[in-house]
């Protein structure tokens, strides 16, 4: 960029502030000072437009006649055969936009100052005799002490009062922002005081709640909501709202103007006697994030807790026993009396396998008789023992392989008549016992699935267990049946 191009009627372009279809404001100095001002500057396209240049004069004009720290003022235009611009203050702060979205916390903790300032400049305007008729959060700029600025009167229209009220008709085109704009504007009637009230309104509840009421699938769909759709309080998406506030912004978003507020000075008052938030939002924000980050620490411990234990499941491992407080964790006495006799160098018999809970007490034995076995049990029965009338040694004979018997029918096979030795089945029924099947039992057959006893569950592989059922999918809504609407900007 030349030296001529960084100047333009006097003044130095030091930083482009915003830039938008047919402007952009530049934060400028005049030549030789250092003070710094605004400058809103026609786009050399929009520039040879002449009603792009109408718009410019007509915001100038309107904006001139006001005189309110909270709304922008205008000092210069000028329109040359070169360039076309005005100048007015510079108010270094960003819009109430762009707070929402960065720091709604705190822009909700300053809603009460906020409301007021522009509820006043608004007011003002009234007082003038204009409306803005594009009030939005992008036309609000805010700084951190809470100092409000009202920008952009390129839409501000005369407050139609006494016989203009009358002789008004319907309008030629629709002016607004679809998410900001009144039901009666996209109907075509004329703008009131009430049209502003309910875009302040749709402001209001996008800075306690973070989003406006509306949201279409389409501009035309977003307009039909503001005509036929009521808005949910905003309480329903922000808790800490109050039942008063709630009151006075559905009021201001009311579909019929009479509904409303009669002026922008009523909601003002309004807004003064209510509580707004039942707690400070910045605190209870504060207060969230801390109680997140505790939880955020304890909650790593139960995923890794949660995933060995996972783990074990998945391989039928018993989670282990928890130590009890106060108490040492000891081992059995028999235990420890072995462990001293191995470290004398003494012999120690092995313990005593556990018996299947499947075996049932033996009876009395009386000389002569040879006992009955149940199913599934060597004849030789219990390692180390002899029963009277039994040879020494005995060998098992080896089973033949058949089909096993159904366990429901295990129980019926016959019972051997005293005095005959008890041969081995030609089945093998399945017990819940810690001992090893013997080797070559099983060979050739298909180990079905072991049945539920004595309380102990089946446990599945992660592979063997069933998907969640997976939840049909959702359906659009056919909108083709809304009307079409005229664009708007």
């Amino acid at each position: 960029m030349s030296e001529n191009q960084n100047v333009v009627g006097g003044y130095e372009l030091k930083n482009c502030v915003a830039s938008g279809a047919s402007t952009q404001i530049w934060e400028v100095a005049q030549q030789g000072a250092t003070t710094p001002f605004a400058m809103k500057l026609l786009l050399p396209d929009a520039f040879k437009d002449p009603e792009a240049k109408a718009v410019l004069k007509h915001e100038y004009k309107v904006g001139s006649t006001f005189e309110h720290p909270s709304l922008v003022r205008l000092h210069k235009l000028e329109v040359t055969r070169d360039h076309g611009f005005y100048i007015m203050d510079y108010f270094r702060a960003p819009s109430l936009k762009a707070q929402i979205s960065a720091n709604l916390a705190e822009t909700q903790s300053r809603f009460k100052k906020i409301a007021e300032a522009v509820c006043q400049a608004l007011v003002h305007m009234n007082e003038k005799g204009w409306l803005h008729r594009d009030i939005k959060p992008d036309n609000i700029l805010v700084n951190k002490t809470g100092e409000v600025r009202v920008i952009d009167f390129s839409l501000s229209t005369k407050l139609a009062t006494g016989l203009m009220k009358l002789l008004s008709g319907k309008q030629k085109a629709i002016m607004g922002t679809r998410t900001y704009i009144a039901p009666e504007i996209i109907l075509k009637n004329p703008p009131t005081a009430q049209s502003d009230i309910y875009s302040l309104g749709v402001t209001f509840y996008e800075i306690v709640t973070g989003n406006p009421p509306f949201a279409g699938m389409s501009p035309s769909d977003l307009l039909k909501k503001h005509i036929s759709e009521s808005p949910a309080p905003p309480s329903l998406a922000n808790p800490n709202v109050t039942p008063e506030l709630d009151a006075v912004i559905l009021r201001m978003l009311s579909k019929k103007p009479k509904d409303r507020y009669a002026e922008m000075r009523e909601v003002m008052s309004a807004l003064r006697n209510v509580k707004c938030f039942k707690e400070d939002p910045f605190e209870l924000y504060e207060r969230k994030v801390k109680e997140a980050k505790a939880n955020e620490s304890l909650s790593v411990d139960k995923r890794l807790d949660s995933r060995a234990d996972a783990d074990r499941v998945s391989r039928g491992i018993a989670a282990p026993a928890k130590p009890t407080k106060g108490k040492r964790m000891t081992a059995p006495i028999g235990e420890m009396e072995a462990v001293k006799k191995i470290g004398a160098g003494k012999n120690v018999a092995p313990a005593a396998q556990p018996q299947p809970a499947a075996i049932p007490m033996m009876p009395a034995m009386m000389p002569g008789m040879v006992p009955q076995m149940p199913y599934g049990m060597p004849p030789q029965g219990m390692p180390g023992m002899m029963y009277p009338g039994m040879m020494q040694p005995m060998m098992p004979q080896v089973p033949m392989m058949q089909q096993p018997f159904p366990p429901a029918m295990a129980a019926q096979q016959p019972v051997s008549p005293p005095g005959m030795t008890q041969s081995p089945p030609n089945s093998v029924v399945a017990h819940a016992s810690s001992q090893p099947v013997p080797a070559g039992v099983l060979t050739g057959q298909l180990a079905a699935t072991p049945p539920k006893e004595n309380g102990v569950k089946n446990v599945q592989l992660p592979l063997d267990r069933r998907s969640a059922k997976s939840s049909p999918p959702e359906v659009a809504e056919d909108l083709d049946f809304m009307t079409d609407l005229p664009d708007i900007s």
